[in-house]
């Protein structure tokens, strides 16, 4: 354990360096530090920590009336200043972020011997994940759960020692839960809180509602009314394997009588199957895969046609070919375009 901290040590004083350094670097020592970050994922945490403290704590005494000396001299004795970046005689605004990190050093560590751990919580950086239209992505997560993102998806995360949460901010994701009751596994969108323990799951976001498909386990899920209030959550429903429920935006929780939770994942092999959708949803479905060509609706009633079946994701020609056949449709090519109208 001992062996552990210094390294620990040492890695974070390296990261201090590299922030310096960062400042001035010339083409050398930023192919050095980008060597340094490939290294490990562990110097990329430890770096991103750094500047975050730096950024959070750099309004401490703005106008400059601490000591700085005095506040190090006061920490525990394993905290030391750091060495001198090599090189010509650092300029004033080299002087000012040196001073600002060991505040930001001696405050931090003053603020961990009083504030409960919760409140370190809200100090980290989440990360976010992405995919691009057509794209599907895969991330395993540090508890070893996994994240499959459809296409034109997004993610924000959230992991530490007692909370694992995802916000799904756009699209689809698959969720394969590693199995740990205390910490519970959470995914929240504009309208509901999904909560599990050890599961799998699917939740669709989409600007009229959430749909929530469970394929093993159980979940709870709990609308949140509209927003992202908590504290406005309605009563929470549980759903087991091979049920689905759609939430929507005012907190209605309608169940998915004949739910068949493998066609809702089937875009994991780039199929779309759809059963009695209307026209305006398999049209949004196609276009999440495809920028060109891209379909577009030009005069047709919402709800006016409905289609079953399955098809490419990745073959809008498809579906043109399919309504042309349509008596009171006209399909019109453009250049990188499919425009759909009433006739």
């Amino acid at each position: 354990m001992k062996l552990q901290n210094q390294i620990d040590n040492l890695l974070a004083q390296r990261a201090s360096e590299w922030h310096q350094i960062l400042e001035h670097a010339g083409e050398a020592e930023r192919a050095a530090f980008v060597a340094w970050l490939k290294q490990s994922p562990l110097h990329v945490q430890e770096y991103l920590e750094t500047v975050y403290t730096d950024r959070v704590l750099g309004h401490v005494d703005a106008e400059r009336a601490l000591d700085v000396d005095a506040l190090m001299a006061q920490v525990s004795p394993n905290v030391v200043p750091l060495p001198q970046v090599s090189g010509a005689a650092a300029p004033q605004r080299r002087r000012r972020k040196r001073w600002a990190i060991g505040v930001a050093t001696a405050a931090a560590l003053a603020l961990c011997a009083w504030l409960p751990p919760l409140i370190f919580k809200h100090f980290q950086t989440p990360r976010e994940y992405a995919t691009a239209l057509g794209e599907q992505r895969t991330i395993q997560l540090a508890d070893t759960s996994i994240v499959t993102l459809n296409a034109d998806s997004r993610i924000e995360l959230r992991l530490d020692e007692s909370h694992r949460d995802i916000k799904l901010k756009r699209g689809e994701a698959l969720f394969k839960v590693a199995h740990d009751p205390d910490r519970p596994f959470t995914v929240q969108t504009d309208t509901v809180i999904v909560r599990a323990v050890g599961t799998q799951f699917n939740v669709y976001e989409r600007p009229y509602g959430t749909r929530v498909s469970v394929l093993e386990g159980r979940v709870l899920i709990t609308p949140l009314g509209g927003g992202d209030n908590v504290s406005a959550a309605r009563a929470a429903e549980s759903l087991g394997a091979g049920q689905e429920a759609q939430v929507a935006p005012d907190g209605t929780i309608v169940r998915n009588a004949k739910a068949d939770v493998m066609k809702t994942v089937a875009w994991r092999e780039r199929r779309l199957i759809f059963d009695d959708a209307p026209l305006e949803d398999v049209i949004y479905e196609f276009n999440r895969y495809n920028q060109s060509p891209h379909l577009t609706l030009d005069g047709v009633p919402p709800g006016s046609h409905h289609y079953n079946g399955i098809f490419d994701a990745a073959d809008p020609d498809s579906l043109a070919e399919l309504l042309s056949r349509e008596p009171d449709l006209a399909i019109e090519r453009r250049y990188g375009e499919i425009v759909i109208r009433k006739r």
